[in-house]
């Protein structure tokens, strides 16, 4: 099986091997010696066995756990997409740095992202092939955090890997904050699990704030949701950030998704006073023409809108709401599909208690995402 690992590793990695140079680099990403890798790869023969520990980590590397899940799921990967096809794609931007990019770029993207993202073995070959692709990894996984698969395990382990390899600030905090997001609605944490991502956000987001020297929406909205799920409090950061001066659609983004995690901890005033500040008509369709990536924030904002207001006991206003909700769910994208029916079925079980057909359905996606957290609110 050595023989395979060493195949797959050459196949994969064959740019970085044809140098010294690159070997060198390569040794050093995986944590190997030079000339471990060079015994590997059978350019050196000096009769010294190729240890466990060293297998284990070109096998890590490859995107398997160790050796041992190497040789176990060997023959047993069946894939969905032609990576031939993801590499010609994704390295025509590999090193560019991440940019919005033209609708039919984002539109390509998405396509790939939701077929790479819903296979386990997609993922799972996907880490492996475009480890050293920051931009890949970013396209793909932090521009499309998929909340139905967020408490799998095999998507946990992908984001910690990238976590792990990446030198990317903001894609640490991604990866780190969504977990903990996952986690939080799953009342799934172990032992001092919730102080250990804090701790590395929190790292993370310094490095960022360093590097990047202006207000990145999505990381700090991350970060902020985090805390706020932590401490269930959020009274200073408000005020402050409601006196920031934002672009509108840093804003937007920012209020919508905190709001959201302010719901969740029951702090529904607060929820109001962000949701007030972007709700003005001229904003959100000056929002939807300029940010045609982002414009399907807009159905979220609606329903994360309707429970604040049903908890504030406007509940006339959020039935108005509610109602306009349904021609939504067909158009909503796949990785935040499951979440916002998520909340439409809590809030259609709490304006209609007696319908099976809400609770049914309610249940069946807290059930697939194990978000049982919403059965407490």
């Amino acid at each position: 099986m050595i023989e395979k690992l060493k195949e797959e590793f050459t196949e994969i990695y064959f740019t970085n091997i044809s140098s010294t140079k690159g070997l060198e680099m390569l040794s050093q990403n995986i944590g190997i010696s030079k000339n471990s890798m060079r015994r590997f790869l059978g350019k050196l023969n000096d009769g010294t066995k190729l240890r466990t520990s060293t297998l284990n980590l070109i096998a890590e590397k490859l995107g398997y756990r160790n050796y041992q899940d190497f040789c176990e799921n060997y023959n047993n990967i069946s894939l969905t997409i032609d990576f031939k096809t993801l590499e010609t794609f994704y390295n025509s931007v590999k090193g560019k740095g991440v940019v919005l990019g033209e609708e039919r770029f984002q539109n390509v993207n998405y396509g790939f992202s939701e077929k790479i993202i819903l296979d386990s073995n997609n993922l799972k070959e996907f880490i492996k092939r475009f480890s050293t692709n920051h931009e890949a990894l970013e396209y793909v996984l932090a521009w499309h955090p998929t909340y139905s698969r967020i408490n799998n395990e095999d998507y946990q382990e992908a984001l910690l890997k990238v976590a792990k390899i990446t030198n990317n600030s903001h894609l640490k905090v991604f990866s780190y904050s969504f977990i903990f997001f996952g986690k939080f609605l799953a009342d799934s944490f172990e032992n001092d699990e919730k102080e250990f991502y804090l701790k590395y956000i929190g790292r993370s987001i310094k490095h960022m704030r360093k590097n990047y020297h202006f207000f990145w929406s999505f990381p700090e909205v991350r970060y902020a949701v985090v805390k706020c799920l932590y401490s269930k409090s959020f009274h200073d950061e408000i005020k402050e950030i409601c006196t920031k001066s934002l672009s509108l659609s840093d804003r937007f983004i920012y209020n919508l998704y905190l709001s959201d995690a302010l719901n969740l901890v029951k702090n529904y005033e607060a929820a109001e006073i962000l949701q007030n500040t972007i709700l003005d008509k001229k904003n959100i369709e000056e929002f939807e023409r300029e940010n045609f990536h982002h414009k399907t924030h807009l159905p979220l904002l609606k329903i994360v809108r309707a429970i604040t207001l049903f908890h504030l006991d406007r509940k006339e206003e959020s039935l108005r709401i509610f109602r306009q909700l349904l021609s939504f769910i067909d158009v909503i994208p796949f990785d935040i599909k499951e979440y916002f029916e998520l909340q439409y079925y809590y809030l259609g079980t709490k304006f209609f208690p007696e319908s099976i057909d809400f609770k049914s359905k309610f249940d069946l996606i807290v059930e697939k995402t194990k978000f049982i957290y919403f059965k407490g609110l």
